[in-house]
């Protein structure tokens, strides 16, 4: 497990994923705040998850893009790079279209 997640987190550090992280962290923040109703009009039945899920994502963006590295493991197993930016990519795209 612990080489997974060093795996993952070697895969994403590097110069133009950390500087997309951040962008899609950014505009994802500024989407929410501009217009929350459009993201809570095409919720499913799990608002709550759906939020709590994007508030991780836009967290973990803005960690992982201004290059902020965890020691432990536990703190690098939640901060994982790679599913925030596959999250944000895709509430990005849901709000979008």
């Amino acid at each position: 497990m612990r080489r997974r997640i060093r795996m993952l987190c070697d895969l994403m550090d590097k110069g133009p994923l950390r500087v997309l992280s951040l962008l899609l962290a950014l505009v994802m923040a500024e989407a929410v705040m501009w217009d929350p109703t459009r993201l809570t009009d095409q919720a499913s039945t799990l608002p709550a998850v759906q939020g709590l899920v994007l508030i991780w994502a836009v967290c973990t963006g803005v960690i992982h893009g201004v290059g902020f590295q965890p020691q432990k493991r536990r703190w690098q197993a939640l901060f994982t790079p790679l599913p925030a930016v596959l999250v944000l990519c895709l509430a990005l795209y849901r709000f979008y279209l």
